[in-house]
């Protein structure tokens, strides 16, 4: 399924392999992206049956969960090409799983979603009914955050999120010299399994980065622009990344986070401290209308910020982004990660920074979404 990560646009591969290759129905034109996500789901995609009403923006992020969800791709309910068609009895059978969940939860949980797809799949197409025998090194696997959480007191020692992100902006370098960043260019090594491969990040404020990935066959492409974005790879149509997605991305795409977090929530809440490794942490969770958006995790001792986990929300639950940042180091008198390790369900991958240039010219067209050659075919329903 659709796929994308700001720093990393090796996941954008994915939603290209994904979504080019098995189906042009499904692409929108920028034309409908523009008015999507205030039309219902079936005024933009064909053969809307049970999302009928949700905003068209949800669609994409949504199939994107029950593929983490079921450890599955795009074909595995679609038929490629023609996405609209019902002819795979998955397909017919998700529709029912999906009127089942929202069952449950209105009638139990008062309608709250406390039950997704991966409550029962976790991972696979078949829901096992019999549990598993414990496994050498397995871990209990990382709880998704709830629609509404419940009001717990923080303990009487944790600091005010506002202290803790003073202290976050005083760690880099203080807010003076972070406020004066305007672009930076950076160059490095992006490794997922044991391929290495060149990669570029360019950033400019406001909340505008691309990211390309040089591979043998020609650059594979992330961008955003502040409020929207595309992906794209060589002998691939360009595709347009959600806009839940882009929104949650901008914790990444942004040069002047540290000054602006309080921007970007509409409520920050330090509730817990929690070990990363052997690091002590205070956690700052962001809220947005009263639903978790992302929870950072900040060193108790040195004030950095060691993890992001940033949530998309879909109908079906929330979709994790987790990013851990490592080493460290000055440019310009402001501190930056030279590493960071990105984590998704079923993906992981590891970004080493080698070179990096503040302030230099960073042209805004390249931000721009590319012309396609011709007009994308009219969108259909996954």
């Amino acid at each position: 399924m659709n796929i994308h990560f700001s720093i990393g646009a090796v996941l954008g591969l994915l939603a290209i392999r994904c979504l080019a290759g098995a189906s042009s129905g499904l692409q929108i034109s920028p034309a409908e992206l523009e008015v999507s996500p205030v039309k219902p789901a079936e005024a933009v995609y064909k053969n809307i049956q049970q999302l009928k009403g949700i905003p068209a923006d949800q669609i994409i992020p949504g199939m994107q969960f029950i593929t983490y969800s079921l450890g599955v791709e795009c074909s595995f309910c679609h038929v490629e090409g023609a996405f609209d068609r019902d002819d795979k009895k998955q397909k017919l059978m998700a529709r029912e799983m999906m009127q089942m969940m929202q069952t449950i939860n209105r009638v139990n949980f008062h309608g709250r979603r406390e039950v997704s797809c991966f409550t029962c799949h976790r991972g696979s197409s078949r829901p096992l009914t019999t549990p598993l025998v414990a496994q050498v090194g397995t871990e209990a696997p990382f709880e998704h955050p709830r629609d509404e959480e419940k009001e717990e007191p923080a303990p009487a020692n944790m600091p005010s999120p506002e202290k803790i992100l003073a202290a976050f902006t005083d760690a880099l370098g203080g807010a003076s010299a972070i406020g004066q960043l305007s672009t930076r260019v950076e160059k490095g090594t992006i490794r997922f399994g044991e391929k290495k491969l060149p990669i570029e990040i360019s950033s400019k404020d406001p909340g505008r980065r691309i990211t390309l990935i040089h591979m043998p066959d020609g650059d594979s492409v992330t961008a955003y622009d502040t409020t929207f974005g595309w992906t794209h790879a060589q002998n691939r149509r360009v595709l347009d990344i959600a806009a839940p997605e882009v929104a949650s991305a901008r914790l990444e795409t942004d040069l002047h986070l540290p000054i602006r977090l309080n921007q970007l929530f509409s409520d920050l809440r330090s509730d817990r401290a929690e070990k990363i490794g052997d690091h002590d942490t205070f956690v700052v969770s962001g809220y947005i209308a009263g639903k978790l958006a992302a929870n950072l995790y900040f060193d108790e001792h040195s004030g950095l910020l060691l993890r992001m986990v940033r949530y998309v929300d879909t109908p079906f639950g929330f979709s994790p982004t987790q990013i851990d940042f490592e080493d460290y180091r000055s440019v310009g008198g402001v501190k930056m990660a030279f590493q960071r390790v990105v984590a998704r369900p079923g993906s992981r991958f590891t970004i080493q920074i080698e070179d990096v240039r503040d302030n230099v010219p960073v042209g805004d067209a390249q931000f721009a979404r590319p012309q396609e050659r011709s007009s994308p075919q009219n969108p259909s329903s996954p």
